[in-house]
C-alpha cells in the first residue's frame, strides 16, 4: 500500500537525473559552416530543413532519434538534449536541466498547476508561465537548460486517486484547455514570422492516460478502453485547444494502449493532430515508451516492427535509446525506408530551426540576454505567492471563526507530519527551490493512492485532539487530490478547513496571510471531492458516464450521480457573494446558416424520442453564435476579495449520458465589500454548450438551456 501522506496542520486558537549540457554553441555563428545552405536565415525554415537533412549520413540521421541527439562536428552541429521540465518551474528530473553545476543552483518553485487552476483566473496562469520561461531561458543561455521543455500535463484528472492528477488542472476539459492555451502561449513566447519561438512546449500524454500502478494494472501495459463519446467530449478537448489556439510545437505520445494499440502507434491519432488540428511540431514518446511495445506490451513481434510501427504512426523522436539501437537493423529488415527518418527529422530541425539553435544570438532578442540575474527574481516570488494566494481553497468556516485575530490568539500548536519539511511543498516534477519557507505530501509518478482518507493515523489524531481541547481547530490539508475529510466537516469542534494543495516554495508565507485575513481566500475546487466509498470503483474503467444497470456512478461533476464530500466548483470566502445575470439573449437562432436545409434534408437530426439537434459540424459559422454574458457580483460581507465566477449551463432536452451540467465560462474577479463588479463572460455554444453523442460527434440541442451562476438561473432558447 502506497501511503502518500497529504500535509496536516492544526492550529489551536486561544485567547492571550541531471547531466550537464553542451555548451550553447551555434552552428551557423562559424565561418566553417555558414556557407550550407541550411544556415541562410533569408530561406524558408522547410527549405533549410530539407538541406540540413541531405547532407546526413544514415548513420548521422539514425543518431538524431533520441532525447539526446548527436552532435555532427563535421557541421559545427552540437548535441541537442530535448528533455527539460518546467511543470511548475524549471526542474531537474530530466537531464537537459542541470543545477549542479554553473551559476544558477535554483529556481522558482510556483504552486503545483492542481493549485494554480483553482483560481480559475487565465491572466495568473500565463503571468506564471511567462515568468517559469524566463526562468527557463535565462538558464538556457548559462548552458543549464535546453531548449525544449515537456509541460504542460493536460491529462484530465478522471479519478481521484490518481498520482500523477496534482500535475493538471483538474477534471473539466474546459478548464484543462483554456490553462494548456495560456500555458502554451505564454511559455513559447512566439514572435516574428514562420512561427519563431523563444522556447518550445509540449502537451502531454497524448492520450487517455490517467493510471500509474492500480491492482493489476500499470500504467506500461494498461489498455485504456475509450468510447467515441468519452475521447470526444472529455480526452481530446485539451489537446486539441493545446494544438489549435495554444500553438503547441510538441506533443507526448503516452505509455498505454488505446483500444489495443499503444498511443505511440496510434497513427489514426496522431495524425489527427497534423491533418485537423494543424500541429506543426515534433511528436515525441514518454521515456521508453517505444521500447516497451515489444517488450512488455508484446504488441509487435519484433523490437524492429516496435521502431516501424511508431515511425510510420508519425512519432519522430523517442525519450530514451530504443530508435538508436534498432533503427538501422529495422532498415536492414525493410521494415523501414530512411524516408520514414527523415519525415521525423524534418519535424525536429523545423522546430530547432524555430528556436533560433542553429542561428547566432539575435543580440536585439530581449531574451537572448537574460541571464542568472533573471532567475529567483523578488518579482517571481511575489507571482507565485498570488498563485497560493488565489488558489487556496476555504472549504469549511463555521461561525466565521477565520480570520483570527492576532489580538485574541494566545498559542498555536503546529501538529502533522509535515509540520518542518520545506521540500514536499512543491509536490512532484519540482526543482530546486529559491528559498523555501518551513510550512508546517507527496501522491506521485509511477504511484497512485488506494484510499482517499488521510494515510495512517492522521485521521486518529486529529479526532483525539478534538476530543480534548477546548478551543476550536483549524484543519489545513496539503495535497494534490480530493480527500474524504466527512469526519472533520461534521466535527463541530473543527471549526475551519482550508486546502492549500502544493503550494510551491512560498507557501510558509502565505498561508498565516490567509488565516489571519490580510488576504481573503476565493479558490474554487476544480476536482471533486469524493467519499471513500468511491473506491470500489474500479481505476481501469475509463467511461466517464454513469451506468445504473452495473452499478457505475459516473466521473467528475459532470456525469458522477453519487454523493460528493465538496463538489467541484465549491469554495467559501471570508466575505459572501450573490450574483445577477443582468443581460444575456433570450433566444439563439441557427437561421443564418446553413443548418434548416441540412435538418429538412436530414431527417434523421430529429431522434425517435423527439429531440432535436444540430451537429456542430454542420452549423455554418459558430463564431456568429457567441453571445456575452453580463453578470454582476456583489460583495455582501465586511472584506474586501477576490474569487472565481464559475457559469453553468444544462440543457433541458437531452439523451442519455447528457453532462449533468457543464462549466461554460468563468473569470476571476475583485469586488470590495459593500460594493457590486460587473463581469462579462463570452460564450462559445459550439465549443462549450454542445455535448458529444455515442457515436462521439458534437451535438448541440435545440430547445430551452439553463444558464446557472451561485443560485441564479437563466433560461435561453436556441431554435433554427
Amino acid at each position: 500500500m502506497y501511503n502518500a501522506p497529504l500535509f496536516l496542520l492544526i492550529i489551536i486558537a486561544g485567547a492571550g537525473d541531471g547531466a550537464v549540457p553542451p555548451p550553447n554553441a551555434r552552428p551557423c555563428a562559424s565561418a566553417a559552416t555558414n556557407s550550407y545552405p541550411f544556415c541562410n536565415a533569408s530561406l524558408p525554415f522547410p527549405a533549410r530543413a530539407r538541406s540540413l537533412l541531405s547532407l546526413l549520413t544514415l548513420d548521422e540521421k539514425i543518431a538524431q532519434l533520441s532525447n539526446t541527439a548527436a552532435g555532427v562536428p563535421r557541421l559545427g552541429i552540437p548535441p541537442f538534449e530535448w528533455w527539460s521540465e518546467s511543470l511548475h518551474g524549471v526542474c531537474d528530473n530530466g537531464p537537459g536541466v542541470n543545477f549542479s553545476s554553473g551559476p544558477v543552483r535554483s529556481a522558482t518553485i510556483f504552486p503545483q498547476i492542481i493549485l494554480s487552476a483553482a483560481a480559475f483566473n487565465r491572466s495568473l496562469w500565463r503571468a506564471v508561465a511567462e515568468a517559469i520561461a524566463v526562468e527557463a531561458r535565462a538558464m538556457h543561455n548559462a548552458g543549464q537548460a535546453g531548449l525544449t521543455f515537456w509541460a504542460p500535463n493536460i491529462n484530465v484528472f478522471r479519478d481521484p486517486r490518481w498520482g500523477r492528477g496534482q500535475e493538471t488542472p483538474g477534471e473539466d476539459p474546459a478548464v484543462v484547455s483554456a490553462y494548456s492555451v495560456e500555458y502554451v502561449k505564454g511559455f513559447q513566447g512566439e514572435y516574428g514570422d514562420e512561427g519563431r519561438m523563444m522556447l518550445s512546449a509540449c502537451c502531454k500524454h497524448y492520450i487517455a492516460y490517467d493510471l500509474e500502478k492500480w491492482e493489476g494494472f500499470a500504467r506500461y501495459t494498461f489498455n485504456a478502453e475509450v468510447n467515441e463519446q468519452d475521447m470526444s467530449d472529455t480526452y481530446q478537448p485539451p489537446f486539441r485547444s493545446c494544438i489549435q489556439e495554444g500553438r503547441a510545437s510538441c506533443l507526448m505520445c503516452s505509455y498505454n494502449q488505446v483500444n489495443g494499440v499503444p498511443a505511440c502507434a496510434r497513427k489514426d491519432i496522431l495524425q489527427k493532430a497534423r491533418d485537423e488540428w494543424g500541429f506543426q511540431g515534433y511528436i515525441t514518446s514518454d521515456c521508453d515508451a517505444v521500447a516497451i511495445i515489444h517488450e512488455n506490451q508484446t504488441y509487435t513481434i519484433s523490437d524492429e516492427d516496435s521502431v516501424a510501427v511508431v515511425l510510420k504512426a508519425g512519432m519522430d523522436i523517442n525519450c530514451g535509446s530504443f530508435l538508436i539501437r534498432h533503427t538501422k537493423s529495422a532498415i536492414k529488415k525493410g521494415k523501414i525506408q530512411e524516408e520514414d527518418i527523415n519525415h521525423a527529422l524534418f519535424n525536429l530541425f523545423s522546430v530547432q530551426l524555430r528556436l533560433g539553435f542553429f542561428d547566432e544570438a539575435n543580440k536585439n532578442q530581449w531574451f537572448t540576454q537574460l541571464g542568472p540575474n533573471n532567475v529567483c527574481t523578488q518579482e517571481h516570488r511575489e507571482l507565485a505567492a498570488e498563485a497560493v494566494r488565489q488558489g487556496t481553497v476555504l472549504l469549511k468556516n463555521d461561525n466565521n471563526f477565520l480570520p483570527l485575530k492576532r489580538s485574541e490568539v494566545g498559542h498555536i500548536a503546529v501538529i502533522g507530519p509535515a509540520a518542518n519539511d520545506p521540500y514536499i511543498l512543491g509536490g512532484d516534477y519540482t526543482g530546486v527551490p529559491c528559498d523555501s519557507t518551513t510550512t508546517f505530501v507527496k501522491e506521485t509518478e509511477d504511484h497512485d493512492r488506494v484510499s482517499l482518507l488521510l494515510p495512517g493515523r492522521q485521521m486518529d489524531l486529529i479526532l483525539i485532539i478534538a476530543s480534548v481541547t477546548k478551543k476550536p481547530l483549524i484543519l489545513v490539508l496539503m495535497g494534490g487530490g480530493p480527500v474524504d475529510v466527512s469526519f472533520a466537516k461534521h466535527d463541530p469542534h473543527i471549526a475551519s478547513i482550508l486546502w492549500i494543495g502544493y503550494p510551491g516554495e512560498v507557501g510558509g508565507h502565505v498561508l498565516p496571510e490567509i488565516l489571519f485575513g490580510k488576504y481573503n481566500p476565493g479558490g474554487k475546487l476544480p476536482i471533486t471531492w469524493y467519499p471513500e466509498s468511491f473506491t470500489s470503483v474500479p481505476m481501469n474503467d475509463m467511461n466517464m458516464r454513469a451506468n445504473a444497470s452495473r452499478g457505475y456512478p459516473g466521473r467528475t461533476y459532470r456525469f458522477y450521480t453519487g454523493d460528493v464530500v465538496y463538489g467541484f466548483g465549491y469554495g467559501l470566502s471570508y466575505s459572501k457573494y450573490s450574483y445577477n445575470i443582468l443581460l444575456a439573449p433570450k433566444k439563439i437562432s441557427l437561421s443564418h446558416s446553413s443548418v434548416p436545409d441540412l435538418i429538412s434534408r436530414k431527417p434523421a437530426y430529429t431522434r425517435r424520442d423527439g429531440l432535436d439537434y444540430v451537429q456542430v459540424e454542420d452549423i455554418a459559422s459558430c463564431e456568429a453564435l457567441q453571445f456575452p454574458v453580463h453578470i454582476s457580483v456583489s460583495n455582501d460581507g465586511v472584506m474586501d476579495g477576490s474569487h472565481a465566477v464559475l457559469l453553468f449551463a444544462r440543457s433541458k432536452p437531452n439523451f442519455p449520458g447528457s453532462p449533468v451540467k457543464q462549466l461554460v465560462g468563468f473569470e476571476s474577479v475583485h469586488t470590495a465589500a459593500g460594493t457590486t463588479t460587473n463581469v462579462e463572460i463570452t460564450i462559445d455554444p459550439c465549443k462549450i454548450m454542445s455535448s458529444a453523442n455515442p457515436e462521439g460527434r458534437r451535438v448541440l440541442f435545440l430547445g430551452t438551456h439553463v444558464l446557472m451562476v451561485g443560485d441564479e438561473e437563466y433560461e435561453l432558447l436556441i431554435e433554427v
